[in-house]
């Protein structure tokens, strides 16, 4: 019952929670200065002109505030907690209650002291500046006229302490506040870091440094995920294991780095080739693996065949030398019950097929092509 309504008054949004919490405190907050402005009325302390008036108004005026940011009509403002215009209402209504207080205007200068200790933290250290400015300026008219209209209760001298002590009160706060403005900007940065720090870490634990590709460890997880799937749910999948032929001769002859952009090529055409709902892998050295979701073996053949075709069309450069590279792919379906390590093992033997045929070609694995016979 007590959730079903804090869903009602909160709403179950948590930033607007939050902002709502706040706001229904600084309205507890209000709630004690109207009792206590009460109570001091009713012992006799001052003569109670204008505090039904001031009751009203600040009751009105919070009750708004809080509305308006329960129905969301902030929330496209800068400020959507409606913070600084909460603080400064409640500064003004303070400042008010000063002046009907009578002898009792210690009470309020309390009242004030808490009200931006509470809120003053929350704020940027220019929005802080403007409140404690807009603080010193409402109390100072407040005890100003105090002194001139009833200098028996309102004593000018004890007027100019208060206002000293206010402004010593505030400064000190504005730079604490600061200071805690500065921290929270520092936690920010520092949270900011760690998270791109937290995705390297994850990029590097999952991808191939040179070729961006998913990595062994990444793509056997993902293989084994796929074989769990199609336990479940009886989907076909099918695997393909490429290796770039004379690789090492492509070194010898022109070099590790172009070696190396012929890797990334490969990388970069099977990436183009393959669909959204497949996976491309660097399994290690120059092979490759490639993940071929809810399709046999034909099919997957004959998405190996475009890689391979496309691959011997990329032409590669080392200084003034032109050359191009070919890949030899191994292709075979996941059968039911079959471990990914079985699965892989055909398709290297399917691999080992198309090497012996010759290299630039595809083979698909005797069991794969049994099965979809």
């Amino acid at each position: 019952m007590l959730r079903s309504l804090a869903d009602v008054v909160l709403t179950r949004d948590a930033k607007q929670r939050i902002r709502l919490a706040h706001s229904g405190l600084a309205s507890a907050l209000m709630v004690v200065a109207v009792v206590l402005m009460h109570v001091m009325t009713w012992l006799g302390v001052n003569d109670g002109t204008g505090l039904w008036a001031w009751t009203a108004v600040s009751a009105i005026g919070l009750v708004s505030m809080f509305i308006t940011i329960r129905l969301g009509w902030s929330a496209r403002l800068r400020d959507p907690s409606l913070t600084v215009l909460q603080l400064m209402y409640a500064v003004g209504c303070t400042a008010v209650a000063y002046r009907i207080a009578g002898a009792g205007h210690g009470t309020p200068l309390l009242m004030v002291a808490l009200v931006l200790m509470f809120g003053t933290f929350g704020l940027r250290r220019a929005q802080a500046w403007l409140v404690g400015s807009y603080t010193i300026a409402a109390f100072g008219i407040a005890m100003y006229t105090g002194a001139v209209d009833r200098p028996d209760i309102y004593d000018p001298v004890v007027q100019a302490a208060y206002f000293v002590s206010l402004i010593l009160f505030v400064c000190g706060l504005m730079a604490v506040s600061g200071r805690v403005a500065a921290m929270r900007q520092r936690l920010r940065v520092q949270k900011s870091e760690l998270a791109e720090a937290l995705d390297r870490i994850s990029l590097l634990a999952t991808r191939d440094e040179l070729t961006g590709l998913l990595n062994r460890r990444a793509m056997t997880e993902l293989l084994e995920r796929e074989r769990q799937r199609s336990q479940r749910s009886a989907q076909g999948w099918s695997v393909a294991i490429m290796d770039v032929d004379h690789f090492k001769q492509t070194n010898d002859v022109h070099g590790h780095a172009a070696g190396d952009e012929a890797l990334r090529k490969v990388a970069r055409v099977c990436e183009s080739l393959v669909r959204d709902c497949d996976a491309v892998s660097r399994w290690g050295g120059e092979e490759f693996v490639l993940l071929f979701r809810d399709v046999d073996a034909p099919a997957a053949l004959a998405a190996a065949d475009r890689v391979r075709a496309s691959v011997a069309g990329v032409a590669l450069t080392s200084g003034n030398a032109a050359f191009n590279i070919t890949v030899s792919i191994g292709v075979t379906a996941y059968r039911r019950g079959d471990t990914v390590a079985q699965t892989l093992s055909r398709a290297d033997g399917a691999l080992y097929q198309a090497k012996l045929a010759g290299r630039n070609r595809v083979e698909t694995s005797r069991a794969s092509a049994l099965d979809s016979a």
